[in-house]
């Protein structure tokens, strides 16, 4: 550590740390205020056009509504990936439900983001300084002769790596709590920032994370080091592990990714849908396009409501299964990467943080249990009308209710913040996979160093 504060390492670092943490709080000050009014604009606009439809309950019922995922105050953390994320749900009463899939990729769940935040600045920044501490704690004093003179003090040599551990990660934890202490002065000066008890409870369990994550990237750079008898055959192996952690690891993933659990292309699956959609017209009778706008009894009616709910829950189904297998393709992917601690990291922190992937998935699964109850609530009203068929139609107004609902009576979906004990129970397992690669890595260190030539 002596060695440390009397180098260049370590005020080099210290400056590069603090500009980039400073950056990326005026960064995010910037857009997020943007950010913030563009959703009040959209969400005042959607408000307003659900006002404008409560005149008529089926139009309520049957036009497409989407529900935008509001901001979140803690992406300055980190964004898990939401820039290129949908971010906006759409649906109706009935079967459909539909997120946006990007037009650059069939599964937009599998892209990355590297916009600059705290967790950005960890794995790219950190990582590396990680191996840049390390690399030669063994290796460089062995080209020094200064290993063989202190292992020939009665002292055990894995006390001395133990030593030069806790150093390193020492310095890498004070330089970020430098670095977030003045991301937060910024942050709490601004007024278009939030920063609340929970996002100080958040900060410090993303602390611990950065403490395991740093202990097992310089883990690798000791391992590095034990393994090579010079520091720079140590320095580009250290090198050569990050670059295979950093891109390696999640690009070579991703590939197998995709070829290992594919998922259809949207054209291959539209194709489906519409063969799907000539089977189910065959089998109704003919006449079924008759309508009646004055008469809404008119049998045809009937036949033709029953005939587009059916292809309502066709396409549902279609979709259904097609937005599971984007689930699955990513959940598989991601099993993939999980021998990278960089990846580990990022997937801890995303469910620290309840963002990216796992809040997509988890309102997709709440808005699927709120259509339930929106259509029932529909019916309900429908029910209570004795001039409607009660003949529901997904598309068309024909057959139920043209009565007025009050806005303040329609069911409006809103996201269920996941709770504390939720994050955690999602966050500890990969605590526990961070804590488990640093205890192998170093225990590995120990044993190599334990027969390491000095001389």
């Amino acid at each position: 550590m002596q060695q440390f504060l009397y180098g260049l390492r370590l005020p080099i670092t210290l400056s590069i740390v603090l500009a980039m943490f400073a950056v990326s709080s005026l960064t995010y000050i910037g857009e997020h205020g943007e950010t913030v009014k563009s959703y009040h604009e959209l969400t005042a606009n959607q408000e307003q056009q659900l006002r404008d439809m409560a005149g008529n309950a089926t139009n309520v019922a049957t036009k497409q509504r989407g529900y935008r995922l509001p901001p979140r105050n803690n992406a300055f953390i980190s964004d898990c990936g939401e820039l290129n994320m949908p971010n906006t749900l759409a649906y109706t009463a009935f079967h459909y439900l539909r997120f946006s899939a990007g037009v650059s990729r069939d599964n937009p769940l599998l892209m990355p983001s590297n916009r600059i935040n705290w967790s950005f600045i960890l794995i790219t920044l950190f990582s590396f300084l990680a191996i840049i501490f390390s690399f030669d704690a063994v290796s460089g004093e062995k080209e020094q002769r200064t290993l063989a003179l202190r292992l020939s003090n009665p002292v055990k040599r894995s006390h001395i790596l133990v030593g030069k551990f806790i150093a390193v990660n020492a310095l890498l934890i004070a330089c970020a709590l430098a670095g977030i202490l003045l991301a937060l002065l910024i942050l709490t000066l601004s007024p278009a920032v939030s920063i609340t008890g929970d996002t100080f409870a958040e900060i410090g369990l993303f602390l611990l994370f950065v403490v395991f994550f740093t202990g097992s990237m310089s883990a690798i750079g000791l391992f590095a080091s034990v393994m090579c008898n010079s520091s720079n055959i140590s320095l580009l192996l250290s090198v050569s592990l990050w670059l295979v952690f950093l891109i390696a690891v999640p690009n070579f993933a991703q590939t197998l990714g995709m070829t290992a659990y594919p998922v259809e292309k949207v054209n291959v699956m539209q194709t489906k849908i519409r063969e799907k959609y000539k089977e189910i017209e065959a089998s109704f009778p003919g006449g079924k396009w008759s309508s009646r706008g004055d008469n809404p009894f008119h049998p045809p009616h009937e036949i033709r409501a029953n005939m587009l709910m059916a292809f309502d829950k066709n396409e549902a189904d279609f979709w259904g299964e097609h937005y599971a297998a984007q689930f699955r393709q990513a959940e598989n992917t991601r099993l993939w990467t999980w021998i990278s601690p960089l990846a580990v990291f990022d997937y801890g922190t995303e469910a620290l943080l309840d963002g990216g992937y796992l809040r997509l998935r988890h309102n997709y699964a709440d808005l699927q249990n709120f259509k339930i109850q929106y259509l029932q609530w529909f019916k309900d009203l429908d029910a209570k009308d004795a001039e409607s068929p009660h003949w529901y139609n997904p598309y068309e107004y024909y057959s139920t209710t043209h009565k007025a609902v009050a806005y303040e009576e329609i069911p409006q979906f809103t996201e269920r913040p996941a709770t504390i004990a939720e994050r955690l129970a999602e966050t500890f397992k990969y605590l526990m996979v961070m804590l488990a690669y640093m205890g192998v890595m170093f225990a590995l260190t120990i044993i190599r160093f334990e027969r390491y030539d000095v001389r």
